[in-house]
């Protein structure tokens, strides 16, 4: 399913709020730190094949209907706005996520493709927009976009993409993996309308990438090592969400930048970063 706005759905802000004053007792794990420059990328399972603990979807077996896990039912509101709104029959995974400065490395997820039939319910990935803020980005192939708080969509995963918070919000969303159904409409209890892709209204229009600034961006190879590549990354990913520096730019420059770097270490460490990010990475 193409990344496309799904919906809106009106929170009760004053219960959502002390939902998400309570999350601050749930115990965030970070499952994917290589994923991450800046702050962890935090993570709490709230619905689970048999409503067990765990932070990797491929600790379950998807075959398996979901519940509520222990820290999904710390949450009445979460639990109450999934329940009016999903076919719950329907739905593998519920997991929260916050983010707050820091910035993702653009990646692929593979872990629905599988040859195994007994883990083929992850079909669509959804995301739910919970609380956010003008900082808070997404990143698509070359768009950058905001969601917008209420919004829901589908993301496709299979495209290179991140997320970042270049600044002090706290970006809470869920993610909500589903099974593949005849129609994906049946997956919704709320007025929805698919947009088809990426609306214009969310889309940052972003001013071009100058060439001093490309040329200050690759002077970061005079000092680049392999202690601080993720710090270098970390930085090329940022002036992609304020720049428009052309196709391809935060891979297509952290391979400019290992080049001229003249450090063949630094180089086999981006290209293996990329492999791992974007071409191989499959969860055993």
């Amino acid at each position: 399913m193409r990344t496309q706005l799904i919906g809106k759905i009106d929170f009760d802000r004053t219960r959502l709020s002390e939902d998400l004053e309570a999350t601050f007792g749930i115990n965030f794990s970070e499952p994917y730190d290589e994923f991450v420059c800046g702050r962890p990328w935090k993570s709490a399972m709230l619905m689970a094949p048999g409503g067990g603990e765990g932070s990797l979807l491929s600790q379950f077996d998807p075959s398996v209907p979901a519940e509520f896990t222990a820290d999904g039912r710390r949450l009445p509101y979460v639990q109450e706005l999934i329940r009016k709104h999903f076919a719950t029959e329907h739905i593998t995974f519920v997991r929260m996520i916050a983010l707050t400065k820091s910035v993702l490395v653009p990646h692929c997820d593979y872990v629905e493709l599988t040859d195994d039939a007994s883990k083929k319910r992850i079909a669509h990935r959804v995301h739910i927009v919970l609380a956010t803020g003008e900082d808070a980005m997404f990143n698509e192939s070359d768009s950058v976009y905001r969601m917008k708080e209420g919004e829901v969509w589908f993301i496709d995963v299979t495209k290179p993409h991140s997320a970042g918070v270049i600044g002090d919000t706290r970006r809470v969303h869920l993610l909500i993996d589903v099974a593949d159904v005849a129609d994906v409409k049946d997956l919704f209890k709320f007025e929805h309308s698919l947009s088809g892709g990426i609306p214009e209204a969310n889309l940052r229009v972003r001013p071009a990438l100058t060439d001093a600034e490309r040329d200050g961006i690759l002077a970061l190879s005079r000092v680049i090592d392999e202690e601080n590549i993720m710090d270098v990354l970390g930085l090329v990913i940022k002036k992609h969400y304020r720049k428009d520096g052309g196709a391809n730019f935060v891979w297509s420059t952290m391979q400019e930048i290992a080049r001229l770097s003249n450090d063949e270490r630094i180089v086999k460490k981006v290209a293996d970063l990329y492999r791992h990010t974007n071409l191989e990475r499959i969860e055993k």
